[in-house]
């Protein structure tokens, strides 16, 4: 059984590196080659007929370094998936926090205001808690679903997480599992497109290749990398509900597996998290007297974000690439 499991789990694990990295690298650089042939000081057609005349041994070459250029760019995004899904969040640089980041929480605060109740809990942590919003949609979504086990059952999520993964049920991790894996893929797609569109344009524009060639990178690389971060956001959705799920249904499983009696009052339950939570931070043990309530923390100052447009850094950045396919295709004509 233990051989099958694992089996198992390396089909899936190839599955996804499939279809996270493999696919979409392998369709970044032959993208990237069509780009150098068309853009090349050479026609297709004579590109053609010089690899028609090259030997054997130079063809295998050539194919052979274009594969492993394949397998260099998938084996990087498939391990750097956890920095790209940080990044997504908005978990940033001191420097771009400091000015992107701080231009998107803007934004996004003002939006939480605007925004109706029902919605606004699964898209952004909660109206009392403007300091926990991210400059992202991406990260206010997941970090709305990290919130939810604390405002509800008294859980910190980040403690109780890893432990309570463990117990989860095999239809639950196999969502969860697919919603994560969803998500990577888009974030991988919307990475790559706008490498491709940075790349390719800069290419063409270096080589003085055809406009229509340099829009059609940038312009396009740009609308499918808009388009995959949309869709990386209805993936960010499906996954903090199943995370929702799993600390409804199954943190008394937890609690099972602790020795630990489930208490039928809410605070009463809220307060053995509690315990749990220092005995896993802190080394507080769960009999330990705990002293009186502090004076709640005061959170941190946010400015006052009543007014203003609201434009988020997304909708900035397709603005940049437009502009930038104008004037990158507008000196011939001066």
């Amino acid at each position: 059984m233990f051989t099958t499991t694992l089996g198992e789990a390396a089909q899936f694990a190839g599955r996804r590196f499939v279809r996270v990295a493999l696919l979409p690298g392998l369709v970044f650089c032959c993208l990237l080659g069509v780009v150098a042939l068309v853009a090349g000081e050479q026609p297709p057609g004579a590109v053609l007929r010089t690899w028609k005349s090259q030997p054997v041994e130079v063809k295998a070459l050539l194919v052979g370094g274009f594969l492993t250029a394949v397998l260099l760019v998938s084996a990087f995004l498939d391990s750097a998936q956890s920095a790209v899904l940080r990044c997504a969040e908005g978990y940033w640089v001191r420097i771009a926090d400091l000015s992107f980041g701080r231009f998107g929480r803007r934004c996004h605060r003002l939006r939480l205001l605007r925004s109706a109740d029902g919605p606004a809990q699964y898209l952004y942590p909660p109206r009392s808690r403007p300091h926990e919003v991210r400059p992202t949609r991406l990260g206010n979504i997941l970090k709305a679903a990290e919130l939810y086990p604390q405002l509800r059952y008294g859980i910190d999520a980040v403690l109780v997480w890893p432990r309570l993964f463990q117990l989860l049920p095999g239809g639950l991790l196999g969502a969860l599992a697919t919603a994560r894996a969803e998500l990577s893929a888009l974030l991988v797609r919307a990475v790559l497109s706008c490498a491709f569109a940075v790349l390719g344009a800069g290419y063409v524009a270096a080589r003085g290749g055809p406009p229509a060639l340099l829009l059609c990178c940038l312009w396009g690389g740009t609308l499918l990398a808009w388009a995959s971060y949309r869709g990386a956001l209805n993936a960010a959705l499906v996954y903090g509900q199943h995370v929702r799920v799993a600390f409804d249904l199954h943190r008394t499983d937890l609690l099972e597996a602790l020795g630990e009696e489930r208490r039928p009052d809410p605070d009463a339950e809220r307060e053995q998290w509690k315990r749990l939570c220092l005995f896993w931070h802190r080394g507080v043990p769960t009999h330990h007297e705990i002293p009186p309530a502090e004076c709640p923390r005061t959170a941190p100052d946010v400015p006052d974000v009543q007014t203003g447009s609201g434009i988020s850094l997304t909708q900035v950045t397709v603005a940049v690439a437009a502009a930038a396919g104008v004037v990158g295709v507008l000196p011939p004509y001066l």
